[in-house]
């Protein structure tokens, strides 16, 4: 790729990286919110407890969004960023574009997506 390419590729990421980190901190603000207001009644601390969860599995997804983001600027400081961990082909500039801290070309990640959905569908509906 291009040196002028991978720069805005590089600032992009950071980008991201920024707003997912002020996301994060906002929606643990709002989770630390819900604790100190307290609750007037049993069903509204239910209500609560379900909202606090919710905001704190949204900023783990966050997180690990940022790791990968942060994976994808170690790949291009070395020089492997845009290769398929999985096939080591080049990654589409197309995929780079819409996800740049995509791991996978769309075949692998396809693939391991499938894998993913037959373990994860083993048993479901059985007793």
């Amino acid at each position: 790729m291009r040196k002028q390419r991978l720069e805005q590729i590089h600032k992009r990421l950071i980008a991201i990286r920024e707003d997912l980190l002020m996301e994060i901190k906002y929606k643990n603000s709002e989770a630390a919110q819900l604790i100190d207001e307290g609750v007037a009644d049993i069903a509204d601390q239910g209500l609560t407890d379900t909202l606090k969860e919710f905001l704190h599995l949204l900023s783990d997804s966050k997180r690990e969004e940022i790791l990968s983001i942060d994976e994808a600027l170690e790949r291009l400081g070395g020089g492997t960023y845009g290769v398929c961990l999985e096939c080591e082909e080049p990654i589409d500039i197309e995929r780079l574009e819409v996800q740049p801290h995509t791991r996978f070309c769309v075949s692998c990640k396809a693939k391991a997506e499938q894998l993913e959905s037959l373990k994860t569908g083993l048993g479901k509906g059985t007793i």
